[in-house]
């Protein structure tokens, strides 16, 4: 019969039900016995009382009506005596009906005889009042009528007064009998929690045993002792349930010795390579959640794998560039790994990483996911920035005694101290141009030290492109007229504003027109040209010179490179491409170049747009 679980529950249910029904229908007859004493107490007691208050008040008003047939009109008296009789009748027969207390039947019986007695003697007074005087009238009214009706008032009060005490009786054992039945009630509920408690408690326990030495046996499993098998307690579905655990971990068992089961191996032996691997390491699927990460990123990033696992990167790293850098590579058709340096600021900490993204195909060669690996370049970033103040110190240091140099050259080159012959004056000609070309040198590593230390200062503020553009083309006017080349500005109207630091772009236009003037000949031309492209104004140097080889396109904007073939005026430090990368980066833009040999060169520069504008 109780094979089955819901069998089971049924009956602790049933029984449940069966005790509470108990305490309802107890209550509920005490109740109904309840109500039926406070109708009792209420109506009956109460309708005698009324109908009392009525002939009493009947009766007074017969003795005025007495009063007026002495006094004022014979008429009017006896035509309301008997109006107020026909009351006191009817309220008496209410009362003769409605006997509820003991003696009160015989006040009834009293009142009868002695109201009788007060019609008769009403009838007397009439006869007395006809055959003699009107103070005959009155004195037999003052000792006939008038003590019987001090008699009926009496009676009437004690009438009265014995519902009255009848009521009280009624409340106090309706009282007695409500506390009784709310003591018996409570007695009876208590009595009936206890018992349905113990029992639930005691057939739940045997009920779920079972459950309880199953999760035991399911726990040692989990540990790996495949070899655990759960006792079958009972013959419901928690037994088939538990017959059929048995058999699973029996499959188990085959399993681990199966080539799947190497497989799985050989997959738990991979996580724990990739869970050992120094560098922070990120798995990510698709649509960039979270699949896996090694201990090293649980420690730097103050995260744990099982609180982040399925969900978004950006709710774990909070970091745009990084997440932005991640879905571009993942989204290109480009080489599979990509990198790239990020600054991230975790826990009031600085890190510098260089992010390895590696995009995880499946055997179709779609995508299938990302790996993002953090290898840790703190250190690097800190050694560069030593060697950074080291040139800058010593580019200072280089600056004092350069300029000494040049002021002692160009005082002997005046011949203020002394004439020259023409042999000394070509020394000290170049003497004055390599301490210029060296101060230029030194003035560009002072510039790129700064920018890398970011101790430049940048007053960066909505700007027209236009003014800025203006400004640097109206510098160059002379030099380009000098070498018979042609400058224009071909720059779109209405072009909104830029977030950018004004004598920073002044400075990195001044060097790609220099760089252009150099490389032109006579009749060359360079356009300067700016337009809007994805919330970005775009800045572009275009020139019809002489070109750069295609080998030398993604190394212009290294340190110190220089295109060979150069002539010795063309020339410069090599830094100055390496400096206007450094402060377009630092407005958040991006820097280019296109060329081709004969035909021109174009560099290209982005700067944000301001929102609003």
């Amino acid at each position: 019969m109780f094979n089955k679980l819901k069998s089971k529950f049924s009956a602790v249910y049933i029984s449940l039900v069966i005790i509470i029904g108990i305490i309802g229908i107890f209550a509920a007859y005490n109740t109904f016995i309840l109500g039926k004493q406070i109708n009792s107490l209420m109506v009956r007691n109460y309708k005698s009382i009324r109908a009392i208050n009525n002939m009493s008040d009947a009766v007074d008003a017969q003795n005025a009506a007495i009063l007026t047939y002495l006094n004022i009109s014979h008429e009017d008296g006896i035509k309301s005596f008997h109006q107020y009789s026909l009351i006191f009748n009817e309220s008496y027969n209410i009362e003769a009906n409605n006997i509820t207390e003991s003696g009160e039947k015989e006040l009834v019986n009293e009142l009868s005889s002695s109201y009788l007695t007060y019609i008769t003697l009403f009838s007397e007074l009439q006869e007395v009042s006809a055959g003699g005087s009107t103070q005959s009238a009155v004195n037999f009214y003052k000792a006939k009528l008038q003590p019987q009706h001090t008699h009926i008032k009496e009676i009437l009060n004690t009438a009265s007064k014995l519902n009255e005490n009848g009521m009280f009786s009624s409340k106090d054992r309706v009282n007695n009998y409500a506390n009784y039945s709310m003591y018996l009630i409570l007695g009876l509920s208590t009595i009936c929690v206890v018992i349905g408690f113990a029992l639930s408690m005691i057939l739940l326990k045997k009920f779920l045993s079972p459950i309880y030495s199953l999760r035991e046996t399911m726990k040692a499993v989990k540990a790996g002792d495949l070899d655990k098998q759960a006792p079958i307690l009972s013959k419901d579905e928690v037994g088939d349930l538990t017959e059929e655990f048995n058999n699973m971990t029996k499959r188990l068992q085959l399993f681990e010795q199966s080539t799947l089961g190497q497989l799985m191996s050989e997959k738990t032996k991979s996580i724990t390579i990739v869970k050992s691997i120094a560098d922070p390491l990120i798995v990510l699927d698709t649509n960039y959640k979270i699949t896996l990460l090694n201990s090293a990123c649980e420690n730097i990033f103050g995260i744990k794998e099982n609180d982040v696992l399925n969900k978004y990167f950006l709710e774990v790293i909070n970091n745009g560039e990084l997440y932005e850098y991640i879905s571009v590579i993942f989204n290109s058709n480009g080489n599979e790994v990509d990198q790239k340096i990020i600054y991230l600021d975790i826990n009031g900490e600085d890190y510098y990483f260089n992010v390895i993204v590696g995009i995880l195909k499946n055997a179709e060669g779609v995508n299938s996911g990302l790996v993002v690996l953090f290898q840790n370049v703190t250190q690097l970033k800190q050694i560069e920035k030593i060697k950074s103040d080291f040139i800058a110190t010593i580019s200072h240091e280089f600056k004092t005694p350069l300029t000494s140099i040049m002021i002692g050259t160009s005082l002997i080159s005046g011949e203020k101290l002394g004439d020259l012959n023409e042999k000394q004056k070509n020394i000290l000609d170049t003497i004055e141009e390599d301490s210029e070309r060296l101060l230029t040198l030194v003035d560009d590593l002072l510039n790129l030290s700064k920018i890398e230390a970011g101790k430049s200062v940048f007053d960066i503020k909505p700007t027209s492109i236009e003014e800025i553009v203006d400004a640097s083309i109206k510098g160059f006017t002379e030099q380009a007229k000098s070498k018979e080349v042609y400058v224009y500005n071909t720059l779109e109207s209405n072009l909104p504003k830029v977030n950018a630091d004004s004598e920073k772009i002044v400075w990195v236009i001044n060097n790609l027109i220099s760089n252009a003037l150099k490389h032109t000949e006579a009749n060359d031309k360079i356009f300067v040209n700016s337009f809007v492209k994805q919330n970005r104004v775009c800045v572009s140097i275009k020139d019809t010179g002489i070109g750069i080889p295609k080998d030398y396109l993604d190394k212009i904007f290294d340190k110190f490179i220089q295109v060979p073939g150069e002539d010795a005026e063309a020339k410069g430090t090599g830094l100055g491409l390496a400096i206007a990368r450094e402060l377009i980066e630092a407005h958040g833009g991006e820097i280019w170049c296109e060329s081709e040999l004969g035909i021109g060169t174009t560099f290209t520069f982005t700067l944000p747009i301001v929102m609003g504008e």
